[in-house]
């Protein structure tokens, strides 16, 4: 059992499927795609695993050209509720999802050069989403650097979780992700799937600190 709730994206294989269900993460977004995967190989990955709801990741490339009703009727069909689309996602395409009786996630990458002010007004703007992934990640800003006020401050950072439900993915080096969890007003975290090493084999060094420091004996 886990301190929080986790999202795992970007999941293209079932060694990734299988370590994280086995951690019991509460969702599995499995991008679409040619970057990603298609109906079949998702279907047979699902076969494998156990608990975790499944997401529909729908990247730039799918949103909003892929969006209609031949989408939703195979998302239906393939007992899917749950899409995370880019925050970059067109409103129309967003609200397409949400009467089609899909529940959205949006994931919205933050660099450097913005400030809370700009992420507060990109956070207003998401009224459709049920939770927000904000992905420090993607622009290399570690939670130490939160700590020392770049690009602002945990203070900052404590009033964007106010907005909006919100996932954080970043990397917390050798800080206690359950103190994190204690004083942050968060849905819970967000990790990312990788490459194999192999075919049925990959080292998961990077992401057992996080787990195991979540970890909840009973």
């Amino acid at each position: 059992m886990l301190a929080t709730k986790l999202i795992a994206t970007g999941v293209t294989h079932l060694t990734d499927a299988r370590y994280f269900a086995a951690w019991e993460v509460n969702y599995l977004a499995f991008p679409l795609g040619p970057a990603g995967v298609d109906w079949v190989t998702l279907n047979a990955m699902r076969e494998w695993i156990s608990g975790p709801e499944i997401v529909l990741e729908l990247g730039e490339g799918v949103v909003p050209i892929a969006i209609g009703s031949a989408m939703l009727r195979e998302m239906q069909g393939n007992h899917i509720n749950l899409a995370l689309v880019p925050f970059t996602a067109p409103a129309a395409a967003q609200k397409e999802l949400v009467d089609g009786g899909i529940n959205l996630f949006v994931k919205l990458p933050v660099a450097g050069y913005q400030t809370a002010d700009d992420l507060r007004d990109y956070l207003e703007e998401q009224t459709l989403a049920e939770a927000v992934i904000l992905d420090f990640e993607s622009g290399g800003i570690t939670w130490k650097d939160l700590t020392e006020g770049y690009p602002f401050g945990l203070a900052e950072l404590h009033e964007l979780l106010h907005i909006r439900p919100i996932f954080l993915q970043i990397a917390l080096g050798d800080t206690d992700p359950k103190q994190v969890v204690a004083e942050q007003s968060m849905i819970g975290f967000a990790v990312r799937g990788s490459s194999e090493e192999k075919v049925g084999y990959k080292n998961f060094d990077d992401l057992d600190p996080l787990f195991e420091g979540l970890e909840v004996f009973d």
